[in-house]
């Protein structure tokens, strides 16, 4: 390491000539230990009565689900100073630490020159400066004397001889405590439901379902969704039996689904009552080991981040999904009937947070709809720009083959050809791993909307699957079960200045290409990329079982 200054992040390097690099390495420690305790409480009552062609099902829930948690670090409690005041006026300043930090030391990749050897290429121009500054120091790597700028491809920065130069130092102190108190959700349910007899041949089912909410902390009420029409969800059927004897049918149905129960995860985190302390800064040293200081300048000092609690807006709306089905179903022969179904399925609104000031405060909002996200269009810290709607959208044909078990056979097989596109995966986010629903970081700040479009990374085009058994004369039951999917889409994520590593989009969602074979030029800087995928690879499974009956006694 070279120098001193607290104002700069020290020079730091790894001199990886003759390995390989490991990217997301973690080490000492188990990173987050958790406590917690989840109970439920449900009632219900269903009734149905006939009146003539009509069958009507209705009814009440309730359910009530509390919850504890004590979350913290596994590392010790640290402080830092701060020299240039980058905490002043923080109600939760990140110049103490006492939960535990992790600490997140960022790299950036540099290759030694295959043509020579005593040269080191570098892809951005602050890692060419900081390791130019190792090297003229008299203590860089051994035999470097030379450090270029130079593009670099993704394959070279992968495959080449790496020489690792720190960028970053991220420290975090991250804590849940609901301590003695729970936090809780309600649910209150209503639906009826008439299933009418039209014809002998044809049913008409159409269905109403309410579900009012109730969200608090551990001492204060905290979302209330109990408005009359946006609870209202409405359920639509028919279904004919073109043949007349049971052996076909043609169906089309309409639903709207909404998202119950809310998360008891978000009223810990986003519902006040100092149950989350989130605090985060940017240091000076290499492991943030011995006296550090925050360093000065924007994006530095990040204090405690969603640690007040998160406003909802007063036009906050349920969480909802649409879904339209439409096939047919015919027995083609005794026994064996086959089918085709088609599926639109769509988001309509969603409830995530956001914040104008990067991270500092926070609102509960429908992205697209509600009142904050109209108002973003007048704020010039968003560039005056709306946070957008939330958009998935699922199209599915599916082709299906059923063989009920006669002749000591039977299967069932299915194929479908399927696209999953948008900016808004769900309540679970793969691409970074994050498991904070309705409170993801995906709207949190418009400068990480760029490139969020795209196919989602359950997009699998295709997908087939069988199961089947057999019962031989022998009382021998055989079966198998075959599975093959298409690969997921690969995403290119990049780090941001506030929430750190894979959290932005470099490429349009899913366009990612991971290279596979390369052509090699003499003048290593200038390879090529000449093969690449876009996906990973096609999977298959397939299991297999046996069963005999052994009969010891009656």
């Amino acid at each position: 390491m070279v120098g001193g200054d607290p104002n700069n992040l020290q020079l730091a390097f790894v001199d990886g000539r003759g390995g390989t690099i490991q990217r997301n390495f973690v080490r000492q420690g188990f990173g987050l230990v958790s406590d917690q305790n989840r109970n439920r409480m449900e009632f219900q009552a269903r009734f149905q009565n006939i009146y003539g062609k009509h069958t009507f099902k209705y009814g009440f829930e309730y359910n009530e689900n509390k919850y504890k948690i004590f979350t913290r670090s596994s590392g010790p409690a640290r402080t830092f100073t701060d020299t240039f005041g980058e905490e002043a006026g923080a109600a939760f300043p990140a110049t103490s630490m006492p939960g535990g930090v992790r600490v997140t030391n960022n790299f950036g990749v540099c290759i030694v020159n295959s043509a020579n050897t005593a040269n080191v290429l570098c892809p951005s121009a602050t890692t060419t400066n900081r390791l130019n500054q190792i090297v003229t120091s008299g203590q860089g790597p051994a035999g470097i004397t030379s450090v270029t700028l130079a593009t670099l491809s993704p394959t070279q920065l992968n495959t080449g001889s790496p020489i690792l130069v720190l960028t970053s130092v991220r420290v975090r102190d991250f804590l849940l405590n609901t301590g003695d108190q729970s936090t809780k959700t309600r649910i209150e349910s209503f639906y009826l439901q008439d299933d009418y007899k039209l014809g002998k041949n044809v049913q008409f089912n159409f269905g109403l379902r309410w579900d009012y909410q109730q969200a608090y902390g551990t001492t204060s009420p905290y979302v209330r969704l109990n408005n009359f029409k946006d609870n209202l969800q409405p359920r639509v059927g028919l279904i004919w039996d073109f043949t007349g004897q049971g052996r076909g049918k043609l169906f089309v149905n309409y639903a709207r689904f909404l998202e119950t129960p809310l998360p008891l995860d978000l009223n810990v985190r986003a519902g006040g009552d100092n149950i989350q302390l989130d605090r985060n800064a940017n240091v000076n040293r290499l492991n943030a080991a011995g006296a550090n200081n925050i360093i000065a300048g924007t994006n530095s000092g990040l204090g405690c981040l969603g640690c007040e609690a998160t406003p909802p807006d007063p036009d906050l709306k349920p969480q909802t999904v649409n879904e339209v089905t439409a096939g047919g179903e015919y027995e083609i022969v005794k026994d064996l009937s086959i089918g085709a179904r088609g599926v639109y399925r769509a988001q309509g609104t969603v409830i995530e947070d956001g914040s104008f000031d990067d991270g500092t405060t926070y609102f509960l909002f429908n992205p697209g709809e509600s009142a904050t996200d109209r108002e973003a269009a007048t704020r010039p810290e968003t560039g005056f720009l709306r946070f957008g709607r939330a958009r998935r959208y699922y199209r599915a044909l599916e082709l299906t083959a059923t063989k009920r078990f006669t002749n000591n056979y039977q299967f069932i097989a299915s194929y479908v050809y399927s696209s999953l596109i948008g900016n808004y995966e769900g309540l679970f986010r793969n691409d970074n791993g994050q498991s904070d629903p309705n409170i993801t970081s995906l709207f949190d700040l418009v400068s990480l909307l760029q490139n969020q479009y795209g196919r989602l990374p359950n997009d699998r085009p295709h997908q087939f699957k069988f199961d089947g058994s057999y019962r031989t004369p022998w009382k021998l039951l055989i079966g198998a079960s075959f599975r093959a999917q298409s690969g997921i889409p690969f995403n290119q994520l990049i780090p941001h200045p506030v929430y750190g590593n894979n959290e932005g989009f470099a490429v349009p969602r899913g366009t990612a290409v991971i290279p596979t074979v390369a052509t090699l030029n003499p003048n290593f800087p200038n390879t090529i990329d000449s093969i690449g995928s876009n996906r990973s690879p096609f999977t298959t499974n397939l299991d297999v079982n046996a069963y005999y009956p052994i009969k010891i006694r009656e």
